[in-house]
């Protein structure tokens, strides 16, 4: 199943692209842990998912603090638990812990999450985009 779909577009066709990214290898992080696919596999998936969401939210903050979108504040604080939580799972995924707990954390604390953080702040962001046009 794929997370991504149009009603998550924020309009800004950069953030867009990398929302759509980050869902994406959710979604095959998901995949590679139900299907119990190998080690080596979750590890690359993750290791692209800490890299990619870094620069993701970086660019993000930037715009945020650039736009002077009044919500830039709790972005950051939500991009920081959100760092927090990546790391809780791949440190349970590096200890081999029960993969099917794991499924249900990335669901609900990777997943489920970054959805309605798109959908409650980051659509915030374009309003002050188009202001500044």
């Amino acid at each position: 199943m794929r997370t991504w779909n149009d009603s998550l577009k924020i309009g800004i066709p950069l953030l867009d692209c990398q929302h759509e990214q980050l869902l994406d290898q959710m979604d095959q992080l998901l995949e590679a842990m139900e299907s119990q696919k190998g080690e080596q596999e979750l590890r690359a998936i993750m290791g692209f998912l800490k890299m990619y969401i870094n620069n993701h939210f970086n660019y993000e903050e930037s715009c945020m603090a650039l736009y002077k979108c009044p919500v830039a504040c709790n972005n950051k604080d939500a991009h920081a638990k959100f760092l927090i939580t990546l790391q809780d799972i791949n440190h349970k995924i590096e200890l081999k812990q029960s993969l099917e707990l794991i499924v249900t954390q990335v669901k609900q604390e990777l997943l489920d999450w970054f959805v309605n953080h798109i959908k409650s702040i980051d659509t915030r962001l374009q309003s002050y985009v188009k202001k500044s046009e």
